[in-house]
């Protein structure tokens, strides 16, 4: 019997009408597979996935298949953004297989929960062949099976002997080398990392721009910035009509993109937009600020003032049918005769530029939209009365969080108030419905048997945020929240290991896995460990907490060899060491009744240096500059602070 029907994750609902008899995973089935006695198959997916909906057509809603399914397995799905937990141990189990990871991910394992074979996507007849295989293997071979789950299961838990302790303050200068194999590895003439697939990689482009001008001069890495900004830009990934980006390219160019809309994307890449803004003051980067803040608010803002996951790629059973057009559809608003210009623009051809005859607008150069706002309105139009792909309705924490960091650089970038409201807004959303009175944190706004509690990426970027939105408005509160969810996180996710400085992904009390899981790498996400990393430090400098900036600098500590080693997937960290201790940034600590009183508010903005209020100065002095975590002795007066500055930059 199928069990989701009581789900509330959007992709469970998807299969809940499958013959499969799927569980949700959790207690109830995997004692049902002990005491059955039974393997356990765990499929993961989420719901913009287009190769999920594809296998569950060919595969999941086939009577034959499942019949298959349910005499031999206990059959768990898993939406990979409701339990991340889950799926982190055995997407990292399939690849100590030496398989390639992907969704949907469908891992087999013994009752114990211990992993000993899987894949991804697998077409209908060679996944019944692997279902009748791996139960032959179960009747046949069993001894083998179960030594060869132990192995991968000891394989898949993160300790400290997998680490290597580098002491900073011996360390020589390595953000340059770092910078240059990165630059290196990324494409001269479209950006991104030289391949296809490619994703945006946000922390990798706050990472380049966020070194000082000299540096990035030497290294090239405004100029690799600046390649992908306005290639993402122009091209297929950014939705020229309404904006927002798609998850990632499958080609090199950023022309046609999987055509999934992910929250977290577009919250990371309002970052990234508005720090080379605020540099460049292209527009370009102004109008994609602008743009995407419109797609979010438009698309994804629910009523309780929290955002959506994501927008699935498919519409109709067709990936990218709302997004394209065939020629005469636009032929038809748009006379191409009279509008040679917008057809050379966005590269719209007579017989199509991708599938099925249909065109994806893609600009050949960087133009601002803005210039054709006439016609694209028009298609914006049409485009309104189609079938539109569906929403995950999720509401997760750190997702949330990246769209309020991101508003809040929005706001500053532009200047803003209106934009920094909707982060006050979002905010306010986010202690409402996720975060509750003991400090602690809900990973999703709606659950259905029992609370999802946070995960440690959770309390990361929302404490994060929240240090943005203090550091934005001077408000008590938010620095309040921080500091909660900071010291939370470290009751519910340090490790037991003795001098270990990173923290678990999951909360050390769950029960249910199988491996304890510490998430460092960057990748499409900063690693919650770097986001913590950061709040800690920036913690450490707001209240004068040296404990704060030593756990941090542990931390920078345990994986800045790997990050030497790997710089591209190490991204968040190196722009964290290199803004705190190798480039470390001013930040000037003030009075901020003194200011207020003085009138030096203004000119203390005009800086573009961050600002923290204190109140413990010592009498008489208003100022105090820091460079780093290192600060200098307090001043009195402007001049004096002035004359501080003037010596450090």
């Amino acid at each position: 019997m199928n069990k989701l029907k009581h789900q509330v994750s959007p992709y469970l609902l998807q299969h809940q009408h499958n013959p499969v008899h799927w569980q949700p995973w959790g207690p109830d089935a995997l004692k049902q597979a002990k005491e059955e006695d039974k393997l356990i198959l765990v499929s993961i997916g989420y719901a913009a996935c287009h190769w999920c909906h594809v296998m569950e057509k060919e595969c999941f809603e086939n009577q034959e298949v499942a019949d298959l399914m349910n005499k031999y397995f206990i059959n768990i799905k898993v939406d990979r953004e409701e339990r991340p937990d889950v799926d982190m141990i055995y997407m990292d189990a399939i690849q100590q297989m030496g398989l390639s990871g992907g969704w949907p991910l469908n891992v087999f394992l013994m009752p114990s929960q211990k992993p000993f074979y899987g894949g991804t996507y697998f077409p209908k007849a060679k996944w019944m062949n692997i279902l009748s295989s791996v139960q032959n293997a179960f009747v046949e071979h069993r001894a083998e099976l179960e030594e060869s789950a132990e192995g991968f299961a000891n394989a898949i838990s993160d300790h400290a002997d997998l680490f290597q302790m580098t002491d900073l303050e011996l360390s020589p200068s390595f953000i340059p080398q770092c910078l240059k194999i990165t630059v290196g590895n990324m494409d001269p003439v479209f950006g991104g990392m030289n391949k296809a697939p490619k994703f945006p990689l946000p922390s990798l482009l706050r990472f380049l721009e966020s070194v000082p001008p000299l540096l990035a001069q030497q290294t090239n890495a405004y100029k690799a910035s600046e390649i992908q900004l306005n290639r993402m830009a122009q091209g297929g990934i950014f939705d020229q009509i309404a904006g927002g980006f798609s998850r990632y390219s499958v080609d090199s160019e950023w022309f046609a993109p999987h055509f999934e809309k992910m929250l977290y994307d577009n919250g990371q890449l309002l970052e990234a937009y508005a720090a080379a803004y605020r540099r460049t003051k292209n527009p370009l980067y102004a109008e994609v600020l602008t743009q995407t803040i419109q797609f979010l608010t438009s698309e994804l803002l629910a009523e309780n003032g929290l955002y959506y996951a994501s927008l699935d790629a498919d519409s109709e059973g067709v990936e990218g049918l709302f997004y394209t057009w065939h020629f005469e559809e636009i032929n038809q608003l748009i006379p191409s005769l009279s509008n040679l210009e917008f057809y050379r623009v966005y590269s719209i051809l007579p017989n199509g530029n991708w599938e099925d005859s249909r065109n994806i607008l893609f600009k050949k150069e960087a133009i601002l939209n803005n210039q054709f706002s006439v016609e694209l309105a028009k298609l914006s139009a049409v485009r309104k009365t189609r079938i539109r792909p569906e929403t995950d309705t999720k509401q997760i924490l750190a997702w949330n969080a990246y769209v309020l960091s991101g508003l809040i650089a929005s706001s500053q970038a532009l200047a803003s108030k209106e934009i920094l409201q909707g982060a006050i807004h979002l905010a306010g959303a986010i202690e409402q419905h996720l975060l509750k009175p003991d400090g602690s944190a809900l990973h999703q706004a709606a659950y259905s048997d029992r609370p999802i509690d946070g995960f440690l990426d959770d309390y990361a970027a929302t404490a994060l945020a929240f240090i943005q939105l203090y550091l934005s408005t001077f408000e008590v509160k938010y620095l309040d929240i921080a500091d909660s969810l900071v010291e939370k996180a470290t009751e519910l996710f340090e490790s037991k290991d003795e001098g270990f400085a990173l923290y678990h992904y999951a909360q050390n009390q769950h029960q249910e896995l199988i491996a304890d899981k510490v998430e460092f790498t960057d990748s499409v996400c900063p690693s919650s460990n770097s986001m913590l990393c950061e709040a800690l430090l920036c913690l450490g400098l707001i209240n004068s907490q040296v404990s704060c900036t030593l756990r941090a600098k542990q931390m920078l500590e345990t994986v800045i060899s790997k990050a030497q080693a790997n710089p591209a997937y190490f991204s968040n960290w190196l722009r964290i060491y290199s803004q705190w201790f190798e480039n470390p940034q001013a930040t000037i600590k003030f009075d901020h009744s003194y200011a207020l009183e003085k009138g030096l508010m203004e000119k203390l903005n005009s800086l573009e240096l961050s600002l923290i209020p204190v109140e413990n100065l010592p009498k008489d002095k208003h100022f105090l500059v820091c460079i780093g975590h290192h600060c200098l002795a307090p001043v009195g007066t402007w001049e004096e602070m002035k004359d501080h500055l003037k010596e450090l930059i």
